[in-house]
């Protein structure tokens, strides 16, 4: 079964001009160029979305309101919930953490699953309701991250369970619930169909050649709603936002971030990030001891995860970003294999970037849960804070950057 969408698309990462036809149902549209995804069609699309996003609302009402995770402290017994772990941050002078965690772990992703739940309902909104909505849920997408705070728990059971005895809940499988089913929710919802129940996306006023990119047509691509734009429009016409033809001046931020964000990682990995006190004794460790730690406890395998997102990933990244601005601006002969390979490259880049995270979140569960007042407590240092800016930095840095000027050259050639 099929349904009728045929339109054209200019491609977000090549700025290919495709004319789409008929989307098979629970398939989707690639770019012929550079693989990207264009479009998707699933099956009952609205109705499972708001079923998914509804199950997940309920699930996270459940994690917030009970003990998810408890330990056992020589005999004493401490219990969290999801927003006590916000709560101690805030206790410990480290509103800027817990505020990160606030937003990222809880208000951007139910912010998101309620604007799902709008969108695919039957509710009667304007196409201008319609339009914030989505406006909103583009901008918050880019930073939910509620299946990296589950992971960093997971990790964090390793370096509890030299504490005390850990324990968990109905409650925490609750939150596994909320991040599968937020997981599937994301899967399955489209903004693209929303957007064209708006308005129609091409605006271009001649015939479109496909084939042929974008920018050799005098079109632009309006990077909020995906729209095909004559060069001389200033605002998109279907979501009211500024486009440019090409976002160059962008390189120059992007490339200002990631010179901070290195400046940022060296106090980063010098000062601690956690602080331990055993009986009223005081000891420090940054990000490497940790993983000495899990090592020399033989947990490889955690050890690798830690070394790998919180030492590995923010380096590679800044490297990465920084190959990509040089290939886009410096090198002349451009081929396509070696375009596909940056494009590939900066996809990973998109992708692994907030996973960075997860030992702020490790940190966070570990402060919050291990507080026995008179044997030991374990509590933030400075060190997570500028972690933790550097992450958001290099996450802006990619955000920034606009992967079609990695085609550009060649095509305008041609």
């Amino acid at each position: 079964m099929a349904i009728d969408r045929q339109h054209y698309v200019l491609c977000s990462h090549c700025d290919l001009v495709i004319e789409l036809a008929d989307i098979v149902i629970g398939h989707k549209a690639v770019c012929s160029r550079c693989n990207t995804t264009l479009a998707k069609n699933n099956n009952n699309m609205k109705f499972r979305a708001t079923i998914y996003a509804v199950c997940s609302l309920i699930m996270i009402i459940v994690a917030c309101g009970f003990i998810f995770i408890d330990i056992r402290i020589v005999g004493n017994f401490i219990g969290i919930s999801v927003l006590d772990i916000p709560k101690t941050l805030f206790f410990d002078k480290y509103s800027y953490i817990s505020a990160l965690f606030i937003l990222f772990v809880l208000f951007f992703p139910i912010v998101n699953l309620v604007i799902i739940v709008f969108l695919c309902s039957k509710l009667r909104l304007t196409k201008y309701r319609k339009r914030d909505l989505l406006i909103v849920y583009e901008k918050f997408q880019h930073w939910c991250m509620p299946e990296i705070f589950l992971t960093g728990i997971l990790v964090s059971f390793v370096k509890l369970m030299s504490y005390g005895s850990i324990g968990v809940t109905g409650t925490f499988w609750a939150f596994c619930l909320f991040v599968f089913f937020y997981i599937k929710s994301l899967v399955i919802f489209s903004p693209e169909a929303i957007w064209n129940e708006i308005h129609r996306n091409n605006f271009a006023t001649d015939t479109l050649k496909v084939g042929k990119t974008g920018i050799c047509q005098n079109l632009k691509l309006c990077k909020c709603c995906q729209a095909i734009l004559p060069v001389q429009y200033i605002k998109c016409p279907r979501c009211k936002q500024k486009s440019k033809i090409r976002d160059r001046d962008k390189i120059q931020w992007t490339l200002a971030l990631l010179v901070t964000s290195l400046i940022l990682y060296i106090p980063a990995n010098l000062f601690g990030i956690m602080i331990t006190v055993v009986l009223g004794a005081s000891s420090t460790s940054n990000i490497m001891d940790g993983v000495i730690y899990m090592w020399q406890a033989g947990d490889v395998p955690v050890a690798l995860v830690i070394f790998i997102a919180s030492v590995i990933i923010p380096i590679l990244k800044i490297i990465s970003l920084s190959w990509l601005c040089y290939f886009a601006l410096a090198v002349k002969r451009k081929n396509k294999r070696n375009c596909l390979k940056m494009k590939k490259l900066y996809t990973a880049v998109e992708f692994i970037g907030k996973w960075s995270m997860i030992d702020i979140f490790v940190v966070s569960v570990v402060c919050s849960l291990v507080r026995n007042q008179q044997m030991m407590g374990v509590y933030p240092d400075i060190g997570v804070t500028f972690f933790a800016t550097v992450v958001i930095i290099t996450m802006i840095a990619s955000q920034k950057f606009d992967p079609r000027l990695i085609w550009d050259r060649p095509q305008n050639r041609q």
